[in-house]
């Protein structure tokens, strides 16, 4: 959904904004697969760099920052993110990182919520 997010309409600091905020913000490096967690990190530290001045969000704040070639830099990377998930198979229908197994065993989720058809 963040790479939907990234071609919608509006400025591409509008588009990362929205692509982060809504769609990966709530991620963790560590669910990501070994060899692209540094990747994510990068993104992370870029978006959270800025102190916001009020009661805002860093991640909008950090973007305000930007100029509109450094958010394409970082919309390009989510957008590699994606593609490095994709071309290991390690996303799944509903476009977000899958877990290992064994991780996915700990939490409960409704088979009509885990399958893709």
């Amino acid at each position: 959904m963040a790479v939907c997010a990234l071609v919608g309409g509006g400025t591409v600091k509008q588009r990362l904004a929205d692509a982060y905020d809504e769609h990966l913000g709530d991620l963790d490096s560590d669910e990501f697969p070994t060899d692209l967690r540094q990747d994510f990190e990068t993104l992370y530290d870029a978006l959270h760099c800025i102190r916001p001045e009020s009661r805002g969000s860093p991640v909008r704040a950090s973007i305000r920052k930007m100029s509109a070639v450094e958010a394409d830099v970082h919309a390009g990377a989510i957008f590699r993110l994606y593609s490095e998930l994709l071309h290991n198979g390690k996303v799944n229908g509903s476009l977000s990182v899958v877990r290992k197994k064994q991780e996915q065993q700990d939490t409960f989720l409704p088979k009509f919520l885990s399958s893709v058809d």
